[in-house]
């Protein structure tokens, strides 16, 4: 172990006993504390949803949103070459509405994949699952996804999902130095997906599919390597904390509430599949909250406002486990 390394270990220990306490008060709501307000979406889920140059769209309802996504004209088109399976950004237009989107047509089946010298069974890279990944985000009341549903463009099917306007990449946040401005609602953002990631199994999370708005907002994007055929939970240990609201709903989730918006993307097996990780995601989270009580675990909101930034802090829930990049599909395993 080379002397940095000793270093970096110790000042996260000292961060960690220094925090201990604060993280605790925070975890959740404080015994006898108003209750504020809880970041879940307008059960219409309608947004607000920008367009280009930030102007507000004028969808009042997740149904008018989704109608156009399917509906408007494709007036632009242009290959993102960030990333592995390369989507096109579309422009989209409809009576006056203009709006930024992303075409996804991936749809890779392997019974055995290699990824990064690594063999995943019964892989399956596919744009269905980001339709299906919205639907479950929007069943657990986590506004982190942008609307997203089928749609055939040039004779391929495909999904068609709204693009998150003035954005920057966690991996551009980092590389450029930027802070969160309020470190526990950064903290909590990312362990509502981690929690999210853990349900769908989605094994493709990176710096690169992690976008932060204007606000610093966290939004959750590209799942088409998720709703893997898997009962695992992987990296458990680091779910730490849940908002009460995706809590709840998380607890309530069965397998008809599934079913009916999940039958179009995802098989009656994977869905059973998520399941069992839910019950194991329920039980570690009770876990916690029977050895430290409720308010160590679950919160109330993201915006509670408590700045604390020590030197070292952002490493106190350790992120090194999430890639910069999507892994390399290498060729099919005999």
């Amino acid at each position: 172990m080379t002397l940095l390394s000793r270093s970096r270990r110790r000042a996260r220990r000292r961060v960690r006993r220094w925090l201990a306490p604060i993280l605790l008060l925070c975890g959740g709501a404080l015994g006898g504390a108003p209750a504020w307000t809880q970041e879940a979406p307008a059960e219409n889920g309608a947004g607000p949803w920008l367009g280009p140059a930030n102007r507000p769209l004028p969808f009042v309802s997740e149904k008018e949103v989704k109608d156009f996504l399917r509906s408007a004209e494709i007036v632009r088109q242009q290959e993102i070459t960030t990333g592995v399976n390369r989507p096109l950004k579309v422009w989209l237009e409809q009576d006056g509405v203009e709006a930024n989107a992303i075409f996804r047509i991936v749809d890779i089946r392997q019974k055995t994949a290699r990824l990064d010298g690594k063999m995943v069974p019964d892989f399956h890279d596919s744009y269905v699952y980001e339709c299906a990944a919205y639907e479950v985000s929007r069943l657990l009341g986590i506004d982190r996804i942008p609307p997203c549903v089928a749609r055939r463009y040039r004779m391929t099917d495909g999904t068609m999902q709204l693009w998150v306007e003035s954005a920057m990449t966690e991996k551009g946040r980092r590389d450029a130095g930027k802070e969160p401005p309020v470190l526990i609602s950064w903290l909590r953002q990312k362990q509502t997906m981690r929690l999210f990631d853990a349900l769908i199994y989605n094994f493709d999370r990176n710096l690169g599919n992690m976008l932060i708005d204007a606000d610093w907002k966290l939004w959750f994007i590209d799942h088409t390597r998720s709703f893997r055929s898997s009962t695992a939970v992987e990296r458990i240990e680091k779910i730490i904390w849940v908002e009460r609201g995706v809590w709840e709903r998380l607890q309530a989730l069965d397998k008809k509430l599934l079913m009916r918006p999940l039958k179009p993307y995802v098989s009656s097996r994977r869905v059973n599949q998520l399941l069992k990780r839910r019950d194991k995601l329920v039980a570690h989270l009770q876990g916690r909250i029977d050895e430290m009580g409720e308010g160590a675990v679950v919160f109330d909101s993201y915006d509670f406002e408590l700045e604390v930034s020590p030197a070292g802090l952002m490493e106190m829930l350790d992120d090194d486990d999430i890639p910069e990049t999507s892994s390399q599909l290498g060729e099919p395993a005999p």
